[in-house]
């Protein structure tokens, strides 16, 4: 199935989201989004559909991997069809002084991006955290209008646009560069076949033992070839206490299959997550 197959796409809500804007760009006439919860519950929905696709974030340049997305494209089997690179610019809204505010509304991704604007003006507000950016205006709006508490919450440039008279600053990110990659997933079928001359591949690779040398064994192959890595990644394993999974990321070459026709007959066990380009 291409993206213009697709009948259905799942991705983090409400209307407005980041994850909603980066869906925007690869939507096309026809195509019904379900706004989902979390980014887990988009991703199992979409293995109940085969004719759908889940637009999820998986790492940022400030924060790092968002590991529940990460380890969910292997245990819920799902293949990349491509990545969307968005600029993440986050803005304040307050209804009071901010040495005075109790409570500040925020998606953990947010009071990470924005650690440091947070501590150095909002130390004393307590974090109340939130499933999206735009639940975040939500709850604060609710809190403004019971009258109750004095409040902050940070949320999308475009949200804080339509509530000018609580805008208290844009642009709080730690880092105007704040980028966010997207990834454009669906459900795994038998026999896929990929193509390598796309820009970009994921890999999942996991060890059959514990032994010195190991790494350098895996990175030793693409060096090899001359082939590129973009990205390197331990994560836990889930079944194994105190072991490691890798998440490799790597540019393609006219070399890409020879290379993983070598690391079969290496001492790794490794799925492909995919091969694919920028879609926007």
């Amino acid at each position: 199935m291409s993206l213009k197959d697709c009948s259905q796409i799942f991705t983090l809500g409400p209307q407005g989201t980041f994850s909603d804007e980066a869906t925007q760009k690869i939507r096309t006439g026809g195509v019904s989004i379900t706004y989902t919860g979390t980014f887990v519950e988009a991703l199992f929905k979409v293995t109940e559909d085969p004719e759908s696709v889940a637009v999820v974030p998986v790492e940022n340049s400030v924060a790092g991997t968002v590991a529940q997305v990460q380890d969910s494209l292997v245990s819920n089997d799902l293949l990349i069809l491509g990545e969307i690179n968005l600029l993440i610019e986050y803005a304040l809204l307050a209804n009071a002084e901010l040495e005075k505010v109790e409570f500040c509304f925020a998606h953990p991704q947010a009071l990470e991006q924005s650690s440091g604007y947070i501590s150095g003006n909002l130390a004393k507000a307590q974090s109340k955290l939130t499933r999206s950016n735009v639940d975040s205006g939500i709850q604060f709006l609710e809190a403004v209008d019971s009258g109750s508490v004095s409040a902050a919450a940070i949320v999308p440039v475009s949200f804080a646009e339509d509530y000018p008279q609580w805008k208290y600053a844009s642009g709080i990110q730690d880092y105007q560069n704040n980028t966010t990659r997207f990834l454009v997933v669906r459900s795994r079928k038998t026999n896929e076949k990929l193509d390598y001359s796309c820009k970009k591949t994921s890999l999942f690779v996991e060890f059959q033992d514990d032994r010195s040398g190991l790494l350098y064994q895996l990175l030793s192959v693409f060096n090899l070839f001359q082939i590129n890595l973009c990205r390197l990644e331990s994560r836990p394993a889930k079944d194994t206490p105190w072991a490691y999974v890798f998440y490799v990321d790597f540019y393609n070459s006219t070399d890409t299959e020879a290379c993983l026709d070598v690391l079969s007959f290496s001492n790794f066990r490794y799925k492909v997550l995919g091969s694919y380009d920028s879609l926007g």
